[in-house]
C-alpha cells in the first residue's frame, strides 16, 4: 500500500486500512506500506490506531528491493 502524496488520512480511512490488512493476513498475504510522511504518522499514532505491526519503508523502491533479497 503506498501512501506517497497523500497528506491527511481520517479514522475512518484509518480503520478500514487497518482491516484491510487484517483480512489480507488472514489470507497468507504479506502487506506493506511505503511513503508514510512524518506528519500523517503522526496523525496515525495520535488516532490510536496501531501499525507497528506492519512493514513499512520509505519509498517502493526501497520495498521492492527489500522483498527481492
Amino acid at each position: 500500500v503506498d501512501f506517497s502524496g497523500i497528506l491527511n488520512i481520517d479514522t475512518i480511512a484509518e480503520r478500514y486500512l487497518f482491516d484491510i490488512y487484517s483480512v489480507l493476513r488472514l489470507q497468507g498475504i504479506e502487506v506493506v506500506m511505503t511513503g508514510i510522511r512524518p506528519e500523517l504518522a503522526q496523525t496515525v499514532v495520535r488516532n490510536g490506531i496501531d501499525f507497528s505491526s506492519i512493514k513499512t519503508y520509505a519509498t517502493v523502491k526501497q520495498a521492492i528491493e527489500t522483498q527481492k533479497s
